[in-house]
């Protein structure tokens, strides 16, 4: 059935009907404005993301249940850069009339079971006939007084870190446009693979299409104090690197031989012809962390002992030179590229 034979109104009682109703919200879905009270002590998180049809995503390439899964789970990922809790989230949604209900259906499927992973209950939104497909999360969190970790509390001699191995997503993407498919948990390709690439062509696009927002991570780092300054990786470690620094009036260098590469992505970059440290720089769409820190790299690491690794890859170094690279011979290069919305 298409959304234009029940419209508007009764679509809303519908998605309605799909959540569980909010423990946390004073007042959810039905009124003009969603109530939630802030936490005693507390300071407030908003962020906002917008996925478009075309331009983040296709539905040739991404089921509803997954386009719903990471339009909560890039959200959720820039909490974690600041060290927050998750807490409420607000859908809007722009669809066409002609569109399945059942798409609705799973795209809030996926809102649903990715933002209770962490706790989040989805209170509000808004809904608007649109040709292109457009949907759009804003996320409340709350963080500790004077807690939240900046992009811009960098200073000239402390270590950058990531948390994770990079890569994947970028990884993902490629084998999603050669064709391949995540189907029913298997892969399908268009030409012959092995197994183990197979596999690797699997895990990669996971990775694109769910992205693991570092809650926990980000929530340990920001909690004791470690992380001067803290980014996620949305749009590469290049780009994102860069804003970091410019945020916190520093600049950077970076070893090539202390990058982390997703092995996964590795084998899927090499199979189609590509570079896996192109992808690990100007990839996009990890959405691991990167963050700065003056503590002793034993004691990082002792932090996360069961958890995902971290890893220190250069330095914060004097504003006054661009973000560098030091290549395995020991050149130093111009560290650039990353995603930008408004360049090719």
């Amino acid at each position: 059935m298409r959304i234009s034979a029940i419209g508007e109104f009764v679509l809303i009682e519908r998605i309605k009907s799909m959540l569980p109703r909010p423990h946390d919200a004073l007042l959810g879905i039905g009124d003009d404005c969603a109530v939630l009270r802030p936490a005693a002590g507390k300071d407030l998180l908003l962020t906002t993301d917008l996925l478009v049809d075309g331009v983040d995503f296709t539905p040739q390439t991404i089921t509803p249940f997954h386009l719903g899964r990471k339009a909560m789970g890039v959200n959720l990922s820039d909490v974690a850069a600041m060290g927050g809790l998750p807490r409420a989230a607000l859908i809007t949604l722009a669809i066409s009339p002609d569109a399945e209900i059942e798409f609705v259906d799973e795209l809030y499927r996926g809102l649903r079971e990715e933002g209770a992973r962490f706790g989040v209950e989805i209170i509000g939104g808004d809904l608007s006939a649109s040709s292109t497909l457009m949907i759009s999360v804003t996320l409340v969190g709350e963080v500790e007084p004077g807690r939240a970790v900046t992009r811009s509390g960098a200073r000239p001699g402390e270590q950058i870190w990531i948390t994770g191995r990079l890569g994947a997503a970028a990884a993902g993407l490629t084998a999603l446009r050669a064709g391949c498919r995540l189907r029913d948990d298997q892969i399908e390709a268009p030409f012959e693979v092995s197994d183990s690439l197979r596999e690797a062509i699997k895990q990669t696009i996971e990775r694109h299409l769910c992205p693991i927002p570092r809650i926990q991570e980000g929530r340990t780092l920001a909690q004791a104090g470690v992380a001067s300054a803290m980014i996620d990786l949305s749009d590469g470690l290049a780009s994102d690197l860069a804003h970091l620094c410019r945020e916190s009036g520093v600049s950077a260098k970076i070893r090539e031989d202390q990058i982390p590469i997703d092995q996964a992505a590795s084998a899927v970059a090499q199979h189609f012809g590509q570079e896996p440290l192109t992808m690990a720089l100007q990839g996009g769409e990890d959405f691991e962390l990167l963050f700065t820190s003056s503590w002793d790299p034993a004691d990082i690491a002792a932090m996360f002992p069961d958890a995902v690794t971290v890893t220190a890859i250069g330095k914060v170094e004097e504003a006054g030179s661009e973000c560098r690279l030091e290549r395995r011979d020991g050149k130093i290069v111009a560290l650039t590229g990353g995603y930008d919305h408004f360049r090719q």
